[in-house]
């Protein structure tokens, strides 16, 4: 394992630009993207797991509602309902900073032998790429919804994340493979709903939030859990997932894409401290194509990164300067460099 600081911005720019056009592009973000708007989980999924190993049910479940209402109501800020320059603007121009940095390099790829896709695998419930996107006219985001459906609802379908889009020239019949990046929410979404024949639909988080008489009633917050098509914050997650097809599918597409030759992920806002993937990660590394690089938020960070994946030699934790932090305008800082003037650095 490898790490390097983040003082000079166009020396690990450059260097990450190498890995970069000779790699198939994957990004993991966790919950620590979109602060401030949206408060890190904390202890959550310990004190749910909690209630959960002493057999407290109801709490667990109740716990777990007041934590997805709040993202809820977050959302209730998007799109057009947040104040310029308050934490929800500045947290939605961060994704936008991100998505349109990725979408640049997408689109000057010169290596024809690789597609213009890139898949951003994110455990947060949260809306913000796909808010984001919307802002962006050339940004193709594919959520994995079948928009070709009809009446019946977006149904989703994980299959798509394999389709290409391409355009052809008017005359001549040139193709060019359009860019795209494959949102892959594992945990779920708080706009993903489950239709009555356990298919999961795109549709828009609830805005009726349960009064504290209601969380009284442990069939009233059942059936309010069971309306979100998510992965509820706790540490066993993964017995759920396996009663989940979609879920699993999920999981799996992470797995197989850490699996593939020249694979490159880029962490984000994660610790993984989501054992499930942790695992995952940890297996595909021994894929000796494969590269890991970790933007750790602090140098305590980084040292936690370096103890996960201290037996790994393909990973690169890129850690701030002492007393310093490498938030998200930090890291559109470097992405928005990677490509700039390419030639001319190479020359």
């Amino acid at each position: 394992m490898e790490t390097i600081e983040l003082d000079e911005l166009e020396k690990v720019a450059r260097l990450l630009e190498r890995y970069i056009q000779s790699a198939r592009l994957n990004f993991l973000f966790g919950s620590g993207a979109s602060m401030p708007a949206i408060q890190l989980a904390g202890t959550v999924e310990q004190e749910i797991d909690q209630h959960l190993g002493a057999s407290e049910h109801e709490e667990a479940n109740i716990k777990a509602l007041t934590f997805i209402e709040e993202l809820e109501y977050q959302h209730g800020f998007l799109p057009d309902g947040y104040t310029e320059g308050d934490d929800t603007d500045f947290t939605l121009n961060n994704y936008r900073s991100f998505l349109s940095a990725v979408d640049r390099i997408l689109f000057e790829r010169k290596n024809i032998l690789l597609s213009r896709q890139a898949n951003v695998f994110t455990t947060n419930y949260d809306e913000f790429f796909e808010v984001a996107a919307s802002f962006l006219p050339s940004m193709i985001l594919n959520d994995g919804f079948n928009r070709r459906i009809g009446n019946a609802g977006f149904e989703y379908a994980p299959e798509l994340f394999f389709d290409r889009l391409y355009r052809s020239g008017a005359v001549y019949q040139h193709q060019s493979e359009v860019p795209t990046v494959n949102l892959i929410k594992v945990h779920g979404s708080i706009s993903w709903k489950r239709a009555a024949d356990r298919k999961i639909v795109l549709g828009k988080p609830e805005t009726h939030q349960l009064t504290a008489i209601q969380k009284n009633n442990p069939a009233e917050v059942r059936d309010a859990l069971s309306k979100r098509a998510v992965i509820l914050p706790n540490m066993r997650k993964f017995e759920s997932t396996l009663l989940d097809r979609v879920y699993f599918d999920l999981l799996r597409l992470y797995s197989n894409a850490m699996e593939m030759e020249n694979t490159l992920l880029f962490v984000f806002g994660f610790s993984f401290a989501d054992e499930h993937i942790l695992d995952i990660t940890r297996r595909a590394l021994r894929n000796p194509t494969a590269k890991v690089v970790i933007f750790a938020y602090s140098q305590g960070g980084a040292a936690d990164f370096e103890i996960k994946f201290s037996a790994h030699r393909n990973v690169l934790v890129v850690k701030p300067s002492e007393g310093q932090h490498i938030g998200f305008p930090e890291l559109n800082a470097l992405f928005g460099m990677i490509g700039v003037n390419r030639e001319a650095a190479d020359d």
